[in-house]
């Protein structure tokens, strides 16, 4: 596994905490959509596709669908 994908992958768990942190408890939808996210596009799938090339399209992804969520988070606290 090449030091792009490691890192990426790592960003991805980095949102995905950032995304549990600004939650609201293990109701919210947004923990719950980052914790698949980050799970099944960012570990899974690429450790079961063959190619470092597949890997970082998945997790390049599963990093701009956390972002999106991160995002509408956002969005969110601020209309509350």
């Amino acid at each position: 596994m090449n030091i792009l994908n490691v890192v990426l992958g790592l960003l991805c768990i980095l949102i995905a905490f950032v995304i549990a942190a600004r939650s609201g408890g293990l109701r919210d939808r947004f923990l719950w959509g980052a914790v698949v996210i980050t799970g099944v596009g960012g570990v899974a799938l690429p450790r079961l596709l063959p190619g470092d090339g597949a890997r970082l399209v998945l997790i390049v992804i599963s990093l701009a669908a956390l972002l999106l969520l991160l995002r509408r988070q956002q969005q969110r606290q601020r209309q509350q």
